[in-house]
């Protein structure tokens, strides 16, 4: 269960520059989200946002202006906040793919504020001390700080996947437990044709095929290949052993 995208809140604290404000806004209204709070911001939230905003306009056209994230906090149920300099403790800090798989299920009625600094030193101490969770996007050098628009696209799309019930890149159908069963039943049938060892029962090579087959999650065109290749392995042990 996945708190519905209604209940995901960007809250961006001081934003300084409105090409970043109107990107923000932009991947946003991509990925599906519609809520904007601003707290304090310090660019001018008109044209130029609009215009780097695109089709999400209307999303900053609707966005909500609170005086102060205090505020935020007491509307809101969960603030996570993100950061790339976090030197407090550890036990708060997640990934971005530990937020989505392990937090927000946890969280699923609740309103959820997903909080963004100013770009020059993100977000204050007393600010992150309101954060009940901080994420953290890894990256790949010494550079650790994310430009605004990039770090909340990152964190929109991971929330986004999460929201959709896949992960990136799959397209396929997953197998229902009665297709597998039904290959699994096939298997079996083969291995009985087998004058196989007295060390490999049957029995035996069922119980770990099922183990495995569980942890592999396949899809239906999984089932369908082993099925074919499975009848054609029975077929052809059929005809040797005449």
């Amino acid at each position: 269960m996945f708190p519905r995208r209604e209940n995901i809140h960007f809250v961006l604290v001081r934003t300084q520059f409105a090409s970043n404000l109107g990107s923000t806004v932009r991947v946003m209204r991509n990925m599906g989200f519609e809520n904007l709070i601003l707290v304090q911001p310090e660019c001018e939230v008109g044209l130029e946002a609009r215009t780097y905003a695109m089709k999400g306009a209307p999303v900053l056209d609707r966005a909500r202006f609170i005086p102060t994230l205090d505020e935020v906090a007491d509307e809101l149920g969960l603030l996570i906040g993100t950061t790339g300099r976090y030197r407090g403790r550890k036990p708060r800090m997640l990934s971005c793919r530990t937020l989505v798989e392990d937090l927000l299920p946890k969280f699923a009625s609740s309103k959820i504020g997903i909080v963004l600094g100013s770009e020059d030193n993100g977000l204050r101490r007393e600010e992150l001390r309101l954060c009940q969770w901080l994420v953290e996007i890894p990256t790949g050098s010494d550079y650790q700080v994310l430009n605004l628009a990039q770090a909340a696209a990152i964190v929109a799309y991971e929330i986004h996947v999460g929201m959709s019930g896949h992960t990136a890149g799959k397209t396929l159908q997953e197998a229902n437990p009665k297709e597998v069963e039904s290959l699994m039943s096939r298997i079996e049938d083969a291995l009985n044709l087998l004058d196989l060892p007295t060390r490999l029962s049957v029995e035996r090579l069922m119980l770990r095929l099922r183990k495995i087959t569980g942890r592999a999650q396949l899809e239906r065109e999984d089932v369908n290949m082993l099925h074919g290749l499975v009848k054609e392995l029975a077929r052809k042990v059929g005809k040797t052993n005449h």
